[in-house]
């Protein structure tokens, strides 16, 4: 594309600004609530902040997270507070029907506003088009596009991280606006109280940013010539950070304040202290040695597959976009590319060193900046030899990967449902077909906007990103379904199916029992005990690490359990939801869920009981499909006194 296509296109996309953004807007939102009436959970860690919302609206207590009356200490208030109203609506109807549609709305709301987060800074940086285009590029995106519908903390997470990087930004630019600072300043304290320090990254790398340009400033003032360890400088990157202290102050202050008024505030009102399970929760995660982190660093593979799994389809052209920030840089010092290098790398190392990149989500806040260093190479970039090399290269990336994976799904006879566990499909490929069929027209698509396209990039990426998402309604349809006991597909999903046949002999009167691996395991069936609750109670279940003979015990006689657990929490007992739900609820009868590995650790207890004693016990298997998209098997054991008589 000559200099003067692309001024018609920017100068279109300008004069046309309000009609495209609501366009694409509008585009996002379609994309992004394909999949949301889904009535289960992607993952294993959904059910966690559906359950902490839930017992949230039963207490009243916004400031301490619950989990089955355990405090959730894993991760900061936000989440679980921005959930809270669409909890709340759910509450009208006593959580009856598919709530978990109500439940995914925030982060949906959440995906749209980083699109139009990345389509104003895109905007900022390099033109109208490239933000309008950047946009699409995020929203056509995999990985944005699966974790937009998950009820978790990464989407808002992200989206804070991308409006406090779009006010750095424009304080970057020059802009002393009391707006500006009052911004970032806001959008700063929203990301600690959604995933606690690691929000003051974006801000560590605009601090990098501004002390490189103060010294390659101070070199070309002097007319000396500028490199790589002059622009890293110590005493410049000292001496700009100390003038601009007070920005600086103001949103680091900003960012720790509310962090903390909410830790106070969840030990006054719960009486636990918040800070040793977020703390435990980050040593967890980042526990490490020097050898893994060497090898980490020293492999590709984590960078390969965020570009061609995470960032597909467009990871095929980052290598292209690198090679043009460097050219461009190289040429003459260009204050916007330095600000997004650095924010970027800054991010990148972080979660590379500490994190050992362990799960793909966490490039999610850098997807934004990703799009439009992608975009902006695309549509803005020089057409020359180089430029048609690289995106030739880039397509064939795109249509290799394409291939790979519908190859790798058919091959399998399984599908993703969450980037990282499949779930197999061979009983049900009927629903497969259409959806491999719509596949491969994307790859033919594809391969027509991309051949000898690459003098129209924007026609390239409109129709490119039109096609994948087209693609998605057929994806979500080969997906898990679930309706009852007797309607599901492949299998019926644990947490619904396990509470759909307690309820058939259980109510809210009932003890669910449980060793502590199980719920942490199927973290689900928690979340669905809402269909045995009575109306306005809420129920939760005992896990416990007691002998045998205590918990068969509890079992018959499941007034004790209050006694039981506290025996295994003998410090603060009654700040627990769950000792004092046990302690008031005068249960008639109790129910033991027993995975695998538990019931073959009960079983020769059971088999060693009195004749009488073992007859008693009511054993049920269910084959179930767990969270994890595997298949199990779950023990439903009962007690009945009617056979000892």
């Amino acid at each position: 594309m000559d200099s003067k296509n692309e001024s018609y296109l920017d100068g279109f996309c300008r004069k046309n600004w309000a009609l495209l953004l609501g366009l694409l807007l509008l585009f996002s939102a379609v994309v992004s609530f394909y999949g949301i009436w889904l009535n289960y959970f992607y993952d294993i860690d959904e059910p966690k902040y559906a359950r902490a919302v839930y017992e949230m609206i039963h207490s009243g207590n916004l400031l301490a997270p619950m989990f089955d009356g355990i405090p959730r200490m894993e991760k900061p208030p936000l989440v679980y507070w921005i959930m809270y109203p669409f909890a709340w609506l759910a509450s009208l109807g006593d959580f009856s029907g598919n709530v978990l549609t109500l439940f995914r709305l925030p982060t949906v709301i959440c995906s749209m506003l980083m699109v139009l987060g990345t389509a104003l800074t895109g905007r900022k940086l390099f033109g109208p088009a490239t933000g309008l285009l950047a946009g699409m590029i995020l929203q056509s995106s995999v990985l944005f596009k699966f974790m937009a519908v998950m009820m978790k903390v990464d989407v808002v997470f992200a989206c804070c991280v991308t409006w406090a990087t779009y006010f750095y930004l424009l304080r970057y630019l020059g802009s002393k606006s009391p707006r500006v600072a009052v911004g970032g300043a806001v959008l700063t304290a929203l990301g600690v109280l959604a995933k606690g320090p690691f929000a003051f990254l974006p801000m560590a790398g605009y601090a990098l940013a501004v002390g490189i340009r103060h010294n390659v400033k101070r070199k070309q003032e002097a007319g000396q010539p500028v490199s790589f360890l002059s622009a890293f400088n110590a005493g410049g990157l000292v001496a700009a950070k100390w003038a601009d202290r007070n920005i600086l102050l103001l949103w680091f202050v900003a960012g720790c304040a509310p962090f903390f008024l909410w830790l106070y505030g969840a030990w006054l009102t719960s009486g636990f202290d918040y800070t040793q399970g977020l703390l435990g929760q980050f040593f967890l995660n980042t526990a490490s040695t020097s050898t893994k982190v060497a090898a980490k660093l020293g492999r590709l593979d984590p960078y390969l597959d965020t570009l061609t799994v995470i960032f597909f389809p467009w990871g095929g052209y980052v290598f292209g976009a690198i090679y043009g920030i460097y050219r461009s840089v190289r040429e003459k010092f260009n204050e916007k590319y330095v600000f997004m290098a650095c924010v970027f790398l800054v991010y990148l190392l972080v979660f590379t060193l500490l994190f050992k990149l362990k799960s793909n989500r966490y490039m999610l806040p850098v997807l934004p900046l990703l799009a439009i260093i992608v975009c902006d190479w695309l549509v803005n970039a020089k057409r020359d030899k180089i430029y048609r090399t690289l995106f030739e290269m880039g397509f064939v990336w795109i249509l290799s990967m394409a291939a790979m994976l519908g190859y790798r799904s058919f091959k399998s006879m399984s599908v993703s449902v969450n980037l990282a566990d499949c779930v197999p499909v061979g009983q049900y490929m009927e629903f497969m077909f259409p959806f491999f069929i719509a596949f491969g027209a994307f790859f033919l698509v594809m391969l027509i906007v991309s051949v000898k396209q690459s003098e129209r990039p924007a026609l390239h990426i409109v129709v490119g990103s039109l096609a994948i998402t087209a693609v998605m309604p057929f994806y979500y349809n080969a997906l898990p379904s679930y309706t009852s006991l007797t309607e599901n597909r492949p299998q019926p999903i644990l947490g619904q199916a396990l509470t759909d046949r307690l309820a058939e002999f259980s109510d809210g009167e009932t003890l669910v029992l449980h060793r502590p691996f199980f719920i942490k395991t199927f973290p689900d069936v928690v979340f669905y005990l809402k269909k045995l609750a009575k109306e306005g109670n809420s129920m939760y279940s005992l896990g416990s690490t007691a002998r045998p003979g205590d918990l068969l015990q509890a079992l018959a006689t499941p007034q004790i359990a209050a006694e039981l657990f506290k025996k295994e929490h003998p410090e603060d007992t009654e700040k627990y939801p769950l000792y004092r739900y046990l302690k008031n609820t005068e249960f008639k009868n109790a129910v033991l869920l027993l995975s695998t590995i538990d019931f073959y650790k009960l079983k020769p207890f059971m088999d060693s009981l009195p004749p009488k004693v073992r007859d008693s016990l009511e054993v049920a298997e269910m084959e179930l499909l767990t969270v994890k998209w595997v298949n199990t098997n779950i023990y439903v054991v009962r007690f009945n006194p009617d056979k000892m008589k």
